[in-house]
């Protein structure tokens, strides 16, 4: 394969960040800073090299939270009860690639070990890597040289091994299911913790499971009450099995092996109109329609299933008046 399509120093590390309150002592061996009172929230984005949009978005969000702590009440209160993990780049060397040779629109990483007639169809689809419904062509590719090869085994790229690992880290233990594919249609309850998120684009859809399948699961209540009340904020149609607007199947994704697996909600949004969104549209469009619905579903994440049915208040009106009735 032609070697200008690799990133540089034989690839980036992926980062991610924990944004909490830390109430743990400053000399802590714990590299996460996990508390086992606080409810847990992981959100992915850059899956795809050419979804430009998506970190971008992610890092707003972690933005607005630090610059929220102690001046917004809201933020506050989620940041003491809340640990918000963020991976803005999954990954990082396609994205690379795709910011040197645009024209390629890089979907897929930059695994090598196939040989294609076009050096910029090699790789492997993170979101069909997945060791959930793994290889079931009805959504993904067995084609090495296709947008969604599924790659030679589940979970068999880097990429993917530290999102579930780092995901594995941070949610209940307890939650994860034996058997995963045998045991799809025994529901989680509304006491499960912990909330997921991989953002993409574009499309304006919110998605949930199942992907591999247009079937409804056995939580869809408790996922359609989530989802219409991000809708609230961001008005996106709701892609998910039993849908309307269900647009195709996705086998091996993060999203099913999440709740699929670990036992987890977990959701995700397709954002905006182009793959290299314009700065306008994002400023003016993706970003306010969005980062409310971030930080209301954030909110759901110590009990997302029980949560999400409300009531909720959306909003809060205080006045005050001294003993003479004068304001």
């Amino acid at each position: 394969n032609n070697d200008k399509y690799e990133s540089p120093q034989n690839g980036y590390d992926i980062y991610a960040m924990n944004i909490t309150l830390n109430d743990f002592d400053v000399g802590s061996s714990s590299v996460f800073h996990l508390s086992e009172d606080k409810a847990k929230v992981l959100i992915i984005a850059g899956v795809h090299a050419r979804e430009y949009a998506p970190p971008e978005l992610v890092m707003r969000f972690a933005e607005t939270l630090l610059e929220g702590y102690d001046e917004d009440a809201d933020i506050t209160w989620l940041l003491q009860h809340t640990e918000i993990h963020l991976i803005f780049h999954v990954n990082p060397d396609a994205r690379y690639v795709t910011e040197e040779y645009p024209k390629t629109l890089w979907r897929k990483n930059l695994n090598d070990r196939s040989s294609c007639s076009d050096d910029s169809d090699i790789g492997v689809d993170l979101n069909r890597n997945f060791d959930f419904y793994w290889g079931d062509l009805d959504g993904a590719s067995k084609d090495p040289c296709d947008s969604t090869y599924h790659g030679r085994s589940p979970n068999s790229e880097p990429e993917t091994r530290a999102v579930v690992e780092y995901a594995q880290r941070i949610f209940p233990v307890g939650q994860r299911k034996d058997d995963p594919e045998g045991d799809m249609n025994v529901p989680l309850g509304e006491d499960i913790m912990g909330l997921f998120m991989d953002i993409h684009s574009p499309g304006g859809y919110i998605f949930y499971p199942w992907g591999h399948k247009d079937k409804k699961t056995v939580d869809d209540d408790a996922y359609h009450a989530i989802a219409r009340k991000m809708n609230y904020f961001n008005g996106y149609k709701l892609w998910a099995g039993g849908q309307p607007d269900y647009q195709y199947t996705t086998s091996g994704d993060s999203s099913d092996y999440m709740y699929g697996v670990l036992g987890v909600a977990s959701l995700g949004l397709e954002l905006g109109e182009e793959f290299y969104e314009s700065c306008n549209l994002f400023e003016n469009e993706v970003m306010p329609l969005n980062l409310p619905a971030l930080l209301y579903v954030v909110k759901t994440a110590k009990k997302p299933f029980s949560l999400s049915k409300g009531p909720d208040v959306i909003d809060l009106d205080v006045t005050a008046e001294d003993d003479d009735g004068i304001l």
